[in-house]
């Protein structure tokens, strides 16, 4: 009778942790194969940064509710094998993906790319504000000075100033700043050589540097890409002659550094005597003051032809040219004194 009794109580565990067992191996099949998100859910995001192990990644999914159980994707991830091979990124979660389509785009490096743009026509500060202000990069240059700066991407000794290429940058989260600026510095120095080994030989520029600077003041004299080698042909023509380049940008700029500073020159402002002033010193200012773009840089390099030496707003956005005193005298007095 003992024996039976023993032979009953051990056939009623083993039935239990065989129903224990079909019911955790049902749950995991269940967690494998449901996808996370239904249709029309918003995407959810994640970051994996290096070095995590595969427990703590498992218990930070699920502490952000994008799985449901974290033991079950610590195994998943094991039984495939994939936990060796997951890339540092962030990750976005579609509807439609299950756990293991998880673990497969973070094999596969699949990470979602964050984006920094410069502007046309921010200067050096203006970038660098942008910058600091991008919550996906590592900052690392905060507290540094302009020269500082330059050592640090590579280029000690350079200035800032104009030296950065203005476009869109794709990047992995966690990218360094030194890293962004290094590649707008290179994308720069490439494009202002192609456009100038294909330069028009008759312009006045003695390098690409003073090809960067006279670009610098074509993107802040004028934003309609039509209007710019008429300008580049005024600067030249004025380089050529000797006579002052006389453009307000550059005053603005000895005076802030900062276009987004709310100041309208006044006429104390162009007796101010500073190096960028180019009502009172001849030639082009000593370095760029702004970012320019690519339509600049080609403006300053094949500039306009004729003998259009003036011009002046007339309050759209556009600019009356001139070709003698009189006639700029008039269209001042049409445009700006009405």
């Amino acid at each position: 009778m003992l024996e039976t009794s023993k032979k009953f109580t051990w056939t009623g565990i083993g039935a239990i942790l065989l129903g224990l067992l079909i019911y955790v191996l049902f749950s995991f099949w269940q967690f494998v194969n449901t996808p996370i998100l239904s249709p029309g859910k918003p995407a959810l995001e994640f970051v994996y940064t290096k070095g995590t192990s595969s427990y703590k990644l498992s218990r930070h999914l699920a502490k952000q509710g994008i799985i449901s159980n974290s033991y079950y994707f610590y195994i998943l991830g094991h039984l495939n094998g994939n936990m060796r091979f997951l890339q540092a990124g962030q990750y976005e979660v579609t509807p439609g993906m299950k756990p293991g389509d998880i673990l497969a785009r973070m094999v596969r490096g699949e990470v979602n790319m964050q984006t920094f743009t410069i502007v046309e026509g921010w200067t050096f500060q203006q970038m660098l504000k942008a910058l600091q202000s991008n919550t996906y990069v590592t900052h690392t240059i905060s507290n540094l000075s302009d020269d500082a700066i330059m050592q640090a991407i590579g280029y000690p000794g350079d200035r800032p100033e104009g030296r950065f290429a203005p476009d869109t940058y794709l990047f992995h989260t966690g990218i360094k700043d030194v890293v962004l600026l290094h590649m707008a510095f290179e994308l720069m120095e490439k494009r202002v050589q192609e456009a100038w080994d294909k330069r028009d030989l008759s312009i006045p520029f003695h390098c690409t540097y003073d090809a960067l600077i006279a670009a610098s003041i074509i993107e802040k004299e004028t934003a309609l890409a039509k209007e710019r080698p008429v300008i580049a042909g005024v600067l030249v023509r004025r380089l050529a002659k000797n006579m002052p380049l006389g453009m307000d940008p550059t005053v603005f700029y000895g005076l802030f550094q900062d276009y987004s500073v709310n100041h309208k020159l006044t006429h104390e402002d162009l007796l101010k005597n500073t190096p960028y002033n180019t009502y009172m010193h001849r030639g082009l200012p000593p370095t760029p003051i702004c970012m320019p773009g690519k339509d600049s840089i080609e403006a300053a390099l094949h500039p306009a032809p004729g003998d259009v030496l003036y011009y002046v707003s007339k309050g759209d956005g556009s600019h009356h040219f001139s070709k003698t005193l009189e006639e700029q005298d008039n269209a001042i007095r049409k445009y700006q004194k009405k």
